[in-house]
C-alpha cells in the first residue's frame, strides 16, 4: 500500500504521485484500488464528487448475464421505429450532429453475427472475472454495499418475446456457461408475487447479483482514503499537456498537476481527450434515467428487467429504484418529466405494488456508449504514459473490478489476467481516419 498520507478529499496538494486518474467513477476508483494494492501512489481528480455520475444512479446490477451486446443482427430494424417515434426505450433527439450520425453508421456496421460474437466474447471475459473479484471482496474484504445474490429476472409480457428468449438462453448456456431458468407465468408470479397476471413468463439468471451503487462507491472511497489515495473533488481538467509523445501534466482549475502516468476514466466525456492523445475514443453519451422510492409497501424482492419496455427495477431494503431508457441527446443533463412519468407508468403496468403517483428522487446520467459495445481499455497508442478506461455502456458497475485490475496490471507492467487485445484503442485507427 502507498505510504502517502491521507488528506481531506477536496484539498489539492503537491505531494508527488505516480499516477493521476481523471474521473472518480466506479472505473477510476477500482483502478485506483488495485494500483494502491501494488504500492502505486495515486491521485484521483474528479470534477464533481466521487461516484456522483452514472456510477450513482444505475440500478446496481452485477450481471455476468449481460454478455450480448446491443449491436446484433436485426438491431437497427428493431430499434429504428423507437428512435423515430421517440417513445421507446431507445430514442434520439433529432439534430445536426455529425459525431452522432457517424457513431450510428459505425453501429450499423457492427450489427452482424461475427462482430456480435466478438463483442460478446470480450464482454464475457470482463464480466466473468469481475464477478469473481466482487465475490472475493464481499467474502474477504468486507465490501459493504447491500450485496444480494438474488439473481436477475427477465420478465416478458408478450408470449412471443418470452418464447424467443429461449434462443438467447441456449446461446448463453452453450457458448458462455451462463445459465437462465425458464419460469412459466404462474411459476414466475409464485417466485415474485408482485407481478401482475398479464405477464407471459420470465427467465431468471441465478448467477447474477445486485448491490447499492451509492453504498458501494462510499465503501470504495473510504478504502481509498484510508490507503492514502489523494482525492481531489471539484477539480475540472481543462486540458492535457503532451510533448514528444508523453503527457507532461494536466491543466485544471486547481493548477497544473503532474505524475509519471495518467489514466483517462471520465466516462462519456473521455472523447475530450482523444485529440491530444492521438487516438479515437468513439464514446457518446446515452442518457439513462432512474428514480428511487423509500418505504414502498410490498416492494418486489427480485431485481427485474421488464423486457418489452426495458424498464428495470431493483429493491434494497426500504428503498426501491426504477430505471430505464437510452436517449441519444448529446451532453444534456436535463431531466424530462414526461419521460420519467412514462418509465413509472411502464413499471406500474407490470407490478401489483402501489407505486407513488409521481417520480421521487429523479436522476439522469450519461452511459458511455461505444458503437461495438466493447469498452476502450489500455494504453493510448501514440502517447507513452497515458491510458484510457471508458465506454462501458450499461455494464460499468458489472465490469468495474475486472477493468480496474486490468488497467492496474497494464500500468505497472504486470501480465494481464485477461487478454487485453479486444479492448485496445488501436481497433479504431487514428483521428484522421488512417488505420494504425
Amino acid at each position: 500500500m502507498s505510504n502517502s498520507r491521507s488528506r481531506s478529499p477536496s484539498q489539492p496538494n503537491e505531494d508527488p504521485v505516480d499516477v493521476i486518474i481523471v474521473g472518480g467513477g466506479v472505473i477510476g476508483c477500482w483502478t485506483a484500488f488495485y494500483l494502491i494494492e501494488r504500492g502505486v501512489r495515486v491521485r484521483i481528480v474528479e470534477r464533481d464528487t466521487i461516484g456522483s455520475g452514472a456510477s450513482f444512479g444505475n440500478c446496481g446490477y452485477i450481471s455476468p448475464s449481460h454478455v450480448m451486446p446491443l449491436c446484433a443482427p436485426g438491431a437497427v430494424a428493431h430499434t429504428l421505429p423507437q428512435i423515430l417515434t421517440g417513445r421507446g426505450a431507445i430514442s434520439m433527439a433529432m439534430r445536426l450532429d455529425p459525431t452522432l450520425w457517424k457513431w450510428m453508421f459505425q453501429f450499423s456496421r457492427q450489427c452482424f453475427e461475427k462482430p456480435k460474437t466478438q463483442a460478446a466474447t470480450a464482454r464475457h471475459a470482463l464480466l466473468r472475472t469481475s464477478m469473481s473479484l466482487y465475490r472475493g471482496l464481499v467474502r474477504d474484504r468486507g465490501l459493504d454495499c447491500q450485496w444480494h445474490n438474488s439473481g436477475l429476472a427477465m420478465v416478458h409480457r408478450g408470449q412471443r418475446s418470452f418464447e424467443e428468449f429461449q434462443k438467447t438462453a441456449d446461446v448463453l448456456a452453450s457458448q458462455y456457461d451462463v445459465h437462465a431458468t425458464r419460469f412459466e407465468r404462474d411459476a414466475m408470479i409464485e417466485r415474485e408475487p408482485t407481478l401482475v397476471d398479464e405477464i407471459a413468463g420470465g427467465w431468471i439468471f441465478e448467477g447474477d447479483s445486485h448491490a447499492h451503487p451509492g453504498q458501494l462507491m462510499q465503501w470504495l472511497r473510504g478504502r481509498l482514503a484510508d490507503a492514502g489515495c489523494q482525492i481531489v473533488e471539484g477539480c475540472e481538467v481543462t486540458g492535457l499537456d503532451v510533448d514528444n509523445g508523453k503527457v507532461t501534466g494536466i491543466d485544471t482549475n486547481h493548477g497544473m498537476m503532474r505524475a509519471e502516468k495518467y489514466l483517462i476514466a471520465s466516462g462519456a466525456e473521455a472523447p475530450r481527450f482523444a485529440k491530444p492523445l492521438g487516438c479515437q475514443i468513439p464514446v457518446i453519451p446515452g442518457k439513462g434515467y432512474s428514480m428511487t422510492f423509500s418505504s414502498v409497501d410490498r416492494a418486489p424482492q427480485l431485481p427485474m428487467i421488464f423486457e418489452d419496455s426495458h424498464v428495470a427495477v431493483t429493491p434494497w431494503g426500504n428503498q426501491f429504484r426504477v430505471g430505464s431508457t437510452m436517449r441519444f441527446a448529446g451532453y444534456d443533463r436535463s431531466i424530462d418529466p414526461s419521460r420519467m412519468q412514462r418509465i413509472l407508468d411502464d413499471a406500474r403496468s407490470y407490478l401489483r405494488t402501489p407505486l407513488p403517483k409521481q417520480p421521487e428522487a429523479p436522476w439522469a446520467g450519461w452511459r458511455p456508449m461505444v458503437y461495438d459495445d466493447i469498452p476502450c481499455l489500455g494504453p493510448a497508442p501514440q502517447v507513452a504514459n497515458a491510458y484510457v478506461a471508458a465506454g462501458h455502456g450499461m455494464v460499468g458497475l458489472s465490469t468495474g473490478t475486472g477493468t480496474g485490475l486490468l488497467l492496474a496490471q497494464q500500468i505497472t507492467g504486470e501480465t494481464p489476467h485477461i487478454d487485453p487485445a479486444p479492448y485496445a484503442l488501436t481497433r479504431f485507427g487514428r483521428p484522421n481516419g488512417a488505420i494504425l
